[in-house]
C-alpha cells in the first residue's frame, strides 16, 4: 500500500538520473523511520503496512503522550495549520489515517527534493 501511495505522489515528477522508483520507495521510508525515531530493524520485521504502521502510531500518540507524536511531526515539517485543520475536523481514527497520508507525503517531498537538490549541485553523481 505505501508503495501505490509513494507512487502516486510521485506521479508526473522525475526521479533525478540514475535513481529508481524502489530507491525512492526505500529512502521515503527510511526518512519516517528517522523522523519517528523508530527502530528500523523493528519496522523491517514487523512486516506490517508503512501507512497503516503510521497510522498506528499516531493514533497511539494522539491518545497517549502526543508531545512525542508532534516532536515528529515538525522533524517531519508537516505543518501546525495542516494539523490543526485535520485534528480539528475530523474525529481521531479519521484524523490518524490524513495524518500517516501526509506525512508520508512530506517524507516523500523530502526525499525527492534532497535528491533532485543532490543533482543540481552535483550533476551525474550516483549516491543511491
Amino acid at each position: 500500500m505505501e508503495a501505490e501511495a509513494i507512487d502516486g505522489w510521485l506521479g508526473n515528477r522525475k526521479l533525478p538520473e540514475g535513481r529508481t522508483v524502489e530507491a525512492f520507495q526505500r529512502a521515503v521510508k527510511h526518512q519516517l523511520i528517522k523522523d519517528f525515531q523508530w527502530d528500523a530493524e523493528r519496522v523491517e520485521a514487523a512486516g506490517i503496512d508503512l501507512l497503516q504502521l503510521l497510522a498506528d502510531e499516531i493514533g497511539w500518540g494522539l491518545e497517549g503522550d502526543a508531545g512525542l507524536l508532534f516532536a515528529s511531526f515538525y522533524r517531519l515539517d508537516l505543518g501546525e495549520q495542516l494539523m490543526r485543520e485535520i485534528l480539528s475536523h475530523h474525529e481521531r481514527p479519521e484524523a490518524a489515517q490524513m495524518l500517516a497520508q501526509k506525512s508520508l507525503e512530506r517524507a516523500a517531498l523530502k526525499v525527492w527534493m534532497r535528491w533532485t537538490f543532490e543533482e543540481v549541485i552535483s550533476p551525474g553523481k550516483d549516491s543511491q
